[in-house]
């Protein structure tokens, strides 16, 4: 395998690693959201739901990028 292929062959498995990664912070801010919930933090509830749409979004991106590389 040639140093090209290798490289594509890494960013491919980087890709779904990042995307893996991504959801295992999305279930961690989730977990803190409701419990800022519980304390009436409206404010950081709204911002880390914000965060977690953000983290959908790129974990798609990386996703639809990792599809095209198989």
């Amino acid at each position: 395998m040639d140093k090209k292929n290798k490289e594509i062959l890494k960013l491919t498995k980087l890709l779904k690693h990042w995307a893996d990664h991504n959801n295992s912070h999305k279930e961690s801010f989730l977990k803190w959201r409701d419990i800022a919930r519980n304390n009436d933090l409206d404010e950081i509830v709204d911002n880390l739901n914000k965060a977690i749409e953000m983290m959908d979004e790129s974990t798609k991106y990386l996703l639809i990028a990792h599809d095209k590389l198989e």
